[in-house]
């Protein structure tokens, strides 16, 4: 767990720890990073019965049962309000061998503070971990909220939702793993203030294979249909949102070492380590030592000398009046070049990049749909008028259909097949 959490930034600390014949009771202290700086931290306690014939439900070498709660008393009270009879729990069966059966259970329940009322249904799933195996499989019908205003009602709905996914690692220490998941939600919606919102169909679906010594990932976001407010106040409807991106050719052994070196580093959740500068914050290598930090830059040479290319496999919006379609591709070809010191210089000096890059963004769309998605942005359609563009180069235009060719050579810049030299 601790493990876990450090890759996350997160903090775990035992607080206590009674050990019985049959049935012993472990409390940990998890702090979670805030966004806006300040942490926050839960109580998580672990009943724990012991094997042979743990609970009398079965063989194996225990069975225990986690439920959380936040340290801060205020939350406290309103956590004791939202599950006034039974808390949301997991309980976990071990296996002889060390597998793991987990039962997520967090009940539903209605809760009203200053006004709004929020009602959310049970959320329900299982994870199983055999061996180096892990899946996951979780679901929630959603919840409402309901908020009677000045006069003016506010009221949200998220529908089903689902997650699930699958894990194999090559073993315990590896911390990539190969496998997909997959989260999506039925339907949402906000309405309020004379305006609504309504999205259906999001799914996002992430996954990572192996090729030979290198790693394949990709990740793809996708939403059915999506209605928003426009400039004007009337509604703008927009279908098949696509956003698929892909990073391959990850070579994996210099990658996984690096990984584990940042997951293992020190690091305070509220900002720098005591006599450490404010910038070591944003220094990922700060908390290595100067041996780990050497290794840590070879590895990021190994995986960027190995040529790796991420793709913008396609970016799409679709409207009642045509596709606007966006794909890309960027690799670093000129990194095989670079030494050690040279790669320390890039984070003080981003733009030595460029000649070291391969990159290339088409455009391709009617004129109809680019128009009518430029008024949907207000500030951008008076910036960006698609008969100017034309006319300056910047796009070209066959019948109704628009395209944009963009390429950076190792520092040789095309638009459209002109040199922007």
């Amino acid at each position: 767990m601790r493990a876990r959490a450090a890759a996350s930034g997160a903090q775990v600390k035992q607080v206590s720890y009674t050990r019985g014949f049959t049935y012993s009771t472990q409390v940990l202290r998890l702090t979670l990073p805030g966004s806006t700086g300040a942490s926050q931290t839960l109580l998580v306690t672990n009943d724990i019965q012991h094997g042979p014939l743990p609970a009398l439900k079965g063989v194996g070498q225990a069975t225990v049962t986690t439920t959380f709660r936040p340290e801060d008393p205020q939350a406290q009270a309103a956590y004791a309000r939202a599950f006034p009879d039974r808390q949301p729990q997991v309980q976990t069966v071990i296996g002889l061998a060390g597998d793991t059966h987990s039962r997520v259970d967090v009940p539903g329940g209605t809760l009203t503070e200053q006004g709004t009322t929020v009602n959310w249904q049970a959320l329900g799933g299982t994870v199983d971990v055999q061996g180096n195996d892990t899946r996951l499989n979780l679901s929630w019908p959603g919840l409402t909220v309901s908020d009677p205003g000045d006069g003016d009602p506010t009221t949200g709905t998220i529908g089903r939702v689902t997650l699930t996914g699958e894990n194999r690692r090559n073993g315990p220490a590896d911390p990539i793993g190969l496998g997909r998941a997959s989260l999506t939600l039925d339907r949402a919606a906000l309405q309020g203030d004379g305006a609504s919102m309504n999205l259906t169909g999001l799914n996002i679906s992430a996954d990572t294979a192996a090729q030979g010594n290198y790693l394949n990932s990709t990740v793809k976001y996708d939403v059915g249909t999506l209605s928003l407010p426009g400039p004007d106040g009337a509604a703008q409807s927009l279908r098949d949102l696509q956003l698929h991106l892909s990073l391959g050719h990850l070579a994996r052994e210099p990658l996984a070492r690096l990984l584990v070196l940042l997951n293992d580093a020190p690091r305070e959740l509220d900002g720098a380590q005591p006599g450490q500068p404010d910038s070591a914050v944003s220094d990922p290598l700060a908390g290595l030592s100067a041996a780990q930090q050497t290794q840590a830059r070879a590895d990021l040479l190994a995986v960027l000398q190995d040529n790796p290319v991420l793709t913008l496999d396609r970016l799409n919006v679709t409207q009642p009046a045509g596709n606007v379609t966006l794909t890309g591709r960027l690799a670093l070809p000129g990194a095989a070049r670079l030494n050690d010191s040279q790669l320390q210089a890039l984070s003080d000096q981003p733009a030595a990049l460029l000649p070291l890059t391969d990159l290339q963004l088409k455009l391709s769309a009617t004129w109809d749909a680019l128009n009518t998605l430029f008024g949907n942005f207000g500030p951008l359609a008076q910036m960006a008028d698609i008969d100017t563009l034309i006319s300056a180069g910047y796009l070209t235009r066959s019948g109704d259909q628009l395209g944009l060719d963009l390429r950076f050579d190792q520092g040789r810049a095309t638009l459209n097949g002109q040199s922007m030299e």
